[in-house]
Parts: C-alpha cells; sequence; structure tokens
C-alpha cells in the first residue's frame, strides 16, 4: 500500500499561510488610512501610518505585518527541504509528517503573532518559531544522511 506524498503541494500551502496576514494587513489598512496610503511605494504605508491611525489598529497591522514577512523569511527553507526530502527519495509518510507539522507550527505561529499583546506571551512565540523552524532543518539533515548513504 503506497501512501500519497503531499510534501510538495505543502509548499503552496506554507506560501499560502504567509499571505493570509498579508491579505489582513492591506483590508485593514486601507479601511484605516483614510486616503493616506499609496501603491507608488507600499511598504511605506505602515510607516506614513504611524501617528495618523490609532495606536491598537496600527499595532494590530505592525503584527500582520511581521508575521507575513516572517512566514516568507522561513518558506525558501521549507521548500529547499521538501524538495530536498523527495529527491532523496525519503518516505512519503516522513515527509507528510514534516509538512503537517510545519505547517500547523506555522499557524499557531501566526496565531501568536498576531494575538500576542504582552512580552511574556511573545516568548511562547518564539519558541513555537524554533519548533517549527527546526522541522524543515531536520529534513535537510535526513534528506542529506540519505543521499550520503545512496553514494
Amino acid at each position: 500500500m503506497s501512501t500519497s506524498n503531499y510534501s510538495i503541494p505543502s509548499i503552496i500551502a506554507a506560501y499560502g499561510l504567509g499571505i493570509a496576514p498579508h491579505g489582513y494587513y492591506l483590508v485593514k489598512m486601507m479601511a484605516n488610512a483614510k486616503g493616506q496610503s499609496s501603491n507608488i511605494l507600499p511598504r511605506e504605508n505602515l510607516s506614513t501610518l504611524k501617528g495618523q491611525i490609532s495606536v491598537q489598529v496600527w499595532d494590530k497591522l505592525a503584527r500582520a505585518r511581521g508575521a507575513h514577512l516572517n512566514a516568507m523569511e522561513g518558506l525558501p527553507m521549507f521548500a529547499a527541504a521538501m524538495l530536498a526530502g523527495n529527491l532523496a527519495n525519503l518516505p512519503a509518510k516522513d515527509m507528510n509528517t514534516l509538512a503537517v507539522e510545519y505547517i500547523g507550527a506555522r499557524v499557531l505561529y501566526t496565531a501568536l503573532y498576531m494575538g500576542v499583546r504582552s512580552e511574556a506571551a511573545s516568548y511562547l512565540r518564539t519558541g513555537v518559531w524554533a519548533w517549527s523552524i527546526s522541522l524543515p532543518i531536520w529534513a535537510l539533515y535526513k534528506a542529506g544522511k540519505a543521499l550520503n548513504a545512496a553514494e
């Protein structure tokens, strides 16, 4: 009995998960900008809006943007791990487990990033980040070991 391998499509899911907070940011920013945003330099909008909108809204926007950027920063490592694992013919079950665990960790991380409001709770977010990034590192290690054994 073979197990379907969902590791390659999981790269798309991880990307989509990273886009979600950006979509939230964009909608909330446009709703609060009152014409003060610009598509010419869109990455400057958050800086421009500081002091122009409430601190609570600005903080939410900053957290959403941070969650998005962090997801995009981690995506290359995850994608490389999924590709390397497949190249090394790691078992589909192992690849699926790594993919599901990574996406689950990233969902939890995103929720914590966007929702955390205390310094103490922010360390929980950091712990979840460390867990999430350890998964593709482990997959790359296993792929490298398998590829070296095949030589």
